[in-house]
């Protein structure tokens, strides 16, 4: 891109596949430290106050959603575009709208604390939510950390980021409770200590690409960025009550023991989360500029196909042995307690199956933002209205499980065809078919082998069965995999390469 100076390069450093990677290990790291924190909570604090706690996250997260309006993606959109001079007054134009934004989150958890905590039946929310309030604050402000360093091939600098932040939340939060107090007001304030650290750390990564660059003013207006924002925004609406509504009902009508058991249980893998987020964050601004460029059908589909054979290739053998071990998984990270959450963890496994990559990013950089709103809006509708269907006539946390999983899986299926008929193509010339019935019979396969083998050997503690299974599995898996003609090397080769080019530096 034209206006980059001596930074231009950085943005194919080490390729797609190695930013992805960079960008995996830090979303790897950030869900390590949320499930290694619900796993210390869970056993330090009872099940009413876990799930005090574990509800004002919910809170928090899934009204960014509708506060964020879209403008994360914002950050790689428009980035990908225009020159590296221009980049700083982008920035600081898009920090603050989310100043903005984020002053009128705070001021809603505040002074709605008492509905909010009325509206999921638990008195104990209103001083959490209250206390929690200034971590709009401190976080949305930084929202954009990640994108604006993936953009200039800066992907390294994420995992740095995400190290720092992290750690202080395990730091604040988890000693907070041991030292001080078991109870979900100490663990909420010391998030929002931890916040305070990530603000800080956060804020000063977000201009390191512009050191040392000539800087003059952003062509981008208002205008522009809620264009581009406001499909993602209403999308974000939707996605919101999709993400909320289960968990809604079950907190509501199923009480806040319950809510903590579909909580821990009832959530995507953590790997596959790793890989969509960082597929989306490196494909977005890629697919964004092959769009100002003009690039052909041909080569979104060549980049898609190879995008989505790497991301089967790592999600679905894990996804499959996850399946196989659930209890074991489950009752090892919360506890006997939690084995309820296991069968949850099965069901919602199934949406990693079918969520390849993230449509976002080729349907935002191909202009169709509306029509990825409106999947959305579908499968919101179907989702509140089969919710509620079941928590009145057959209520169980296993019905809205599924119900959860089947909306969310048809939103995808909705997506895959508009990406489709956008591209002038059918789902075989963008679908691996051969390699994806090969790679699952193989996984199916080392996973039976490797289960049997487990309970051959009889032993009844869950981090020993979990690990003697893995151990078994992948060997059998590449195996297997190998046998069948699935080449990994595609998914390896990038990664070689990088790592000797830099260590001979």
């Amino acid at each position: 891109m034209e206006g980059h100076g001596g930074k231009s390069d950085m943005r194919d450093k080490g390729g797609l596949t190695v930013q992805a990677l960079w960008l995996a290990l830090a979303s790897l790291m950030s869900m390590s430290v949320g499930i290694v924190t619900s796993m210390v909570l869970s056993r330090l604090l009872d099940q009413t106050e876990y799930g005090t706690y574990r509800q004002v996250i919910y809170v928090y997260y899934t009204l960014l959603m509708v506060f964020s309006l879209g403008l994360p993606k914002a950050y790689s959109y428009f980035l990908a575009r225009m020159p590296l001079s221009e980049g700083r007054a982008a920035v600081r134009k898009l920090n603050l709208l989310f100043i903005c934004l984020a002053s009128a989150f705070s001021a809603l958890l505040f002074f709605g604390a008492g509905w909010i905590a009325q509206l999921l039946g638990n008195p104990l929310l209103e001083d959490n939510l209250r206390y929690f309030s200034v971590t709009p604050m401190l976080l949305m402000p930084v929202l954009g950390v990640e994108n604006i360093l993936t953009v200039y091939g800066m992907s390294e600098k994420v995992v740095l980021y995400t190290f720092i932040s992290r750690s202080f939340t395990i730091l604040c939060t988890v000693l907070s409770v041991v030292f001080v107090g078991a109870t979900a007001s100490v663990a909420v304030c010391g998030f929002v200590l931890s916040s305070a650290a990530t603000c800080a750390v956060g804020l000063r990564l977000s201009y390191l690409p512009f050191r040392g660059t000539v800087q003059k003013a952003s062509g981008l207006g208002f205008e522009d960025i809620f264009r581009f924002s406001w499909p993602v925004f209403t999308s974000g609406i939707y996605g919101f009550v999709i993400s909320s509504a289960s968990q809604f009902f079950v907190s509501r009508y199923f009480g806040v023991g319950d809510f903590a058991v579909f909580a821990n249980g009832y959530h995507e893998l953590p790997f596959a989360g790793m890989i969509f987020s960082a597929t989306s964050s490196v494909l977005l601004p890629k697919f964004s500029k092959m769009s100002r460029e003009g690039v052909p059908s041909a080569g979104f589909m060549d980049l898609w196909k190879s995008v989505v054979f790497k991301s089967l290739a790592i999600i679905w053998p894990l996804s499959v042995f996850s399946c196989i071990f659930a209890d074991d998984i489950i009752c090892f990270m919360y506890g006997d307690a939690y084995a309820a959450s296991a069968d949850l963890f099965r069901i919602v496994t199934l949406v990693s199956l079918v969520r390849i990559v993230p449509g976002s990013a080729i349907m935002l950089a191909l202009g169709k933002g509306r029509e990825f709103s409106r999947a959305h809006l579908f499968t919101a509708v179907a989702l509140v209205s089969l919710d509620a269907l079941c928590v009145r006539y057959f209520p169980s946390l296993t019905g809205i499980a599924f119900i959860s999983t089947f909306t969310t899986c048809m939103c995808i299926i909705i997506i895959m065809r508009v990406i489709v008929r956008s591209l002038g193509a059918s789902l075989a010339d963008i679908m691996p078919w051969n390699d994806v019935l090969k790679m699952f019979v193989a996984a199916l396969a080392a996973g039976a082998c490797s289960f049997f083998a487990v309970l051959v050997i009889g032993l009844t503690h869950h981090l020993a069965n979990v690990a003697i299974g893995f151990i078994l599995f992948m060997p059998l898996y590449f195996l297997a995999a190998h046998l069948s003609g699935v080449d990994y090397s595609s998914l390896s080769a990038p990664v070689v390469s990088y790592l000797r080019k830099n260590f001979r530096k």
